[in-house]
């Protein structure tokens, strides 16, 4: 007999029915599982919720929640439950593992699918207790398990079991952190690979600590930290100089004088080695690798840094408390001088010298300190054209100098101490004679070590602010242009602004800053996928136009390497932000202007890149949106700035960043001079960047 062909087409679809229909029959639909159902908590269960005599079942969502076991128990005919709770450890060992990943299944196929110990059992005769976690599955009954795919019996390939690391005498407010993620204490984790398991444990009212223990298969082990009070050591620094000396000052000089004698104190008290020996004598030190690892091995060299790192943490915090009288000190004098040094004063001088000129007369002052050290050449009222050679030949009382200036000194330093002081502020010279005051028409010449001062050159040749170009009406119709396009969101936030060399006041000292490039905008969630190809980072926000965040100093620093730059220095950073200006916020340099205008912050997240007004040079979103990571280190304490670009502590683990976010609540969070830090590995929805570059007219940049 010949088959035709119309006679093949429906046994085939047949087979294909009944593949199908095989399949089906092996799976469990989400209609079989009942969110109403409980069962007994016996000790054939190897899940407890709060010593409960009876688990309740649960509605399964997706993803799977870390550290959690689940349960899937087969109720009755077929009809299922689901179930989670805490691990009984003695129950656990006794399971039988299998990878999902390995297995090339998800924990999404798996749920809904039947598990069978051979090949040869009915659809209705499969595994009543099924376990699952976001990486295995588990068989309490047998070590091989089996499955239907495609019509196909389908074989389990076993694994080594986990362990479970348990957390507990610890105060259930304890934090746990475990790479970025966060728990709370107490916490039994599993599955756990096996070798070096460690997190770090922030206890109330103690000193954070990173804590490691080895994982055998199917073993529980316990996280023990060592708590460390915070008050465990009783250590302070000492100065002499006190508050009420401070405000009691009458004079710049005995001020200045108080300060002087505050650094001595911290010099004499060692603070970096004294302080940070005492902390390290009752830290306890890093474990030891485990029996069998050595301290190459990957598992113990993340452990060891994230050790280095929360004792480093741990550290600063420390000395911050201990030095909390000496910050408040520090401050209270830097008040102080800035009040004084605003004042404009006159001091009577005798001259060092005088002499006929062609200008007409130069007059010398010259004080023992060189605190006072300028000439002055011009010409005095005719009154005083003899009487001043009289006094100066005679040392007369009846003709008496008067400088007028400005009280603001510049400040020499050898290392982080104050080597001199040299007024450079003059204003007028004046002439008291018989008791009348007689002005000089002339200029003042300062030294050639005075000039090459760079606070010195700035009071000198101020800047002048440009002013926008007079409009003058024209009476004559011109020919029409065509309107000139507006760039575009993302056209602007590839934009870079050269900000050209210059000098201005960072963490009071005046500074040199060479040229540099810097993007006008945050880095966007567009350009950083488009560098980095990271699916690794999960962004809160997802608008490609917002500002990039989740990510951690290391990743950003890349992408600024990858496109050719760097992250920029915290004084690069806050030169642009500021524009040069002393002022900490954009809006008060401008009259009438408020700080919504310049700034995303009190808000519910962030706004596109550009979605506020820009500083003078251009620049978006210094102020709120998302704070912005710099290259620099922080540290607990630095006297120490440089002349010239400086680059941070030399020391450190935590990075600055700056600007405030969306998040920031009042102005003052978003003063531009203000700095925070944080462990580079650490990453939050409201910390973004910006990258730096070379400036065209620097050529090549350093390597």
């Amino acid at each position: 007999m010949q088959f035709k062909a119309w006679m093949v087409i429906p046994f085939l679809s047949i087979f294909a029915i009944a593949g199908g229909t095989r399949d089906f029959r092996y799976s469990v639909s989400d209609e079989q599982f009942k969110d109403n159902a409980k069962i007994l908590n016996g000790e054939n269960v190897c899940i407890d919720r709060d010593k409960a005599s009876h688990l309740e079942a649960i509605h399964l969502k997706f993803p799977l929640e870390s550290a959690t076991l689940y349960l899937r128990s087969k109720l009755k005919g077929n009809q299922y439950g689901w179930f989670s709770g805490d691990i009984k450890s003695d129950c656990y060992k006794d399971l039988n593992a299998f990878n999902l990943q390995a297995n090339h299944l998800t924990a999404l196929e798996a749920v809904h699918m039947r598990f069978y110990a051979t090949p040869h059992m009915r659809p209705f005769q499969d595994e009543s207790q099924v376990y699952f976690d976001k990486k295995y599955l588990y068989s309490s009954r047998v070590k091989t398990l089996y499955f239907i795919q495609n019509g196909k019996w389908q074989k389990l390939t076993p694994t080594s079991l986990t362990g479970i690391v348990e957390v507990d005498s610890l105060p259930d407010s304890t934090m746990i952190r475990i790479g970025a993620d966060v728990y709370r204490a107490p916490m039994t984790f599993a599955p756990v690979d096996t070798g070096l398991f460690f997190a770090t444990l922030f206890v109330p009212n103690a000193y954070p600590f990173t804590a490691g223990v080895h994982v055998t298969n199917g073993k529980r082990a316990k996280l023990k930290s060592v708590v460390i009070p915070l008050d465990t050591l009783q250590y302070e620094i000492q100065t002499e100089v006190t508050k009420e000396q401070v405000i009691a000052t009458h004079s710049l000089e005995e001020t200045e004088a108080l300060y002087d004698q505050f650094i001595e104190d911290l010099t004499a008290a060692n603070i970096d080695r004294s302080g940070t020996a005492a902390f390290d004598s009752v830290y306890p030190k890093k474990k030891n690798p485990p029996k069998g690892m050595d301290s190459m091995h990957t598992q113990y060299v993340a452990y060891a840094a994230t050790f280095e790192a929360t004792r480093t943490r741990a550290r600063a915090m420390w000395l911050s408390e201990r030095l909390a009288k000496i910050t408040t000190m520090n401050q209270v004098l830097r008040a102080r001088l800035e009040e004084q040094q605003k004042d404009t004063i006159q001091l009577e001088v005798i001259p060092e010298s005088i002499a006929k000129t062609d200008s007409g007369i130069r007059i010398c002052f010259n004080d023992s300190l060189k605190r006072t050290q300028v000439e002055w050449v011009g010409l005095l009222d005719s009154i005083l054209e003899d009487s001043v050679w009289i006094a100066e030949s005679q040392n007369s009382d009846a003709m008496r100098f008067v400088l007028t200036l400005e009280n603001k000194p510049v400040w020499k330093y050898d290392g982080y101490r104050v080597k001199s002081r040299h007024q450079y502020r003059f204003v007028r010279l004046h002439v008291r004679f018989r008791n009348t005051l007689y002005a000089g028409d002339g200029k003042f010449i300062l030294p050639a070590n005075l000039l090459i001062e760079p606070e010195v050159q700035e009071w000198l040749n101020p800047k002048k602010e440009e002013k926008a170009p007079t409009v003058v009406a024209d009476t004559v119709k011109k020919e029409e242009k065509a309107p000139v396009a507006k760039p575009s969101i993302e056209e602007l936030s590839r934009a870079v602004a050269e900000i050209d060399s210059g000098t201005f006041r960072f963490k009071n000292r005046i500074v040199h800053m060479s040229p540099f490039g810097i993007r006008k905008t945050e880095v966007t969630i567009a350009e950083y996928r488009d560098v980095m190809k990271d699916s690794t980072t999960k962004f809160t926000f997802t608008d490609s136009l917002m500002p990039v965040h989740n990510v951690n100093w290391n990743k950003a620093r890349k992408f600024c390497k990858a496109i050719g730059g760097d992250l920029p220095t915290e004084a690069q950073w806050e030169f642009a932000a500021r524009t040069g200006k002393n002022e900490g916020s954009l809006w008060r340099l401008r009259t009438g202007d408020q700080a919504f205008q310049y700034a995303v912050f009190r808000a519910d997240g962030p706004q596109r890149v550009a979605s506020a007004k820009p500083n003078a040079w251009d620049l978006y979103d210094v102020s709120g949106n998302m704070a912005e990571w710099t290259r620099d280190s922080y540290s607990w304490f630095s006297f120490y700035v440089e002349d010239e670009d400086p680059t941070g502590s030399f020391f450190g683990d935590s990075r600055v960043f700056k600007g405030g976010s969306w998040k920031s609540k009042t102005e003052d969070e978003l003063d531009l001079t203000d700095q925070d830090d944080e462990d580079p590995r650490y990453w939050a929805n409201t910390l973004g960047f910006r990258c730096v570059f070379p400036s065209k007219a620097q050529g090549k940049p350093e390597p």
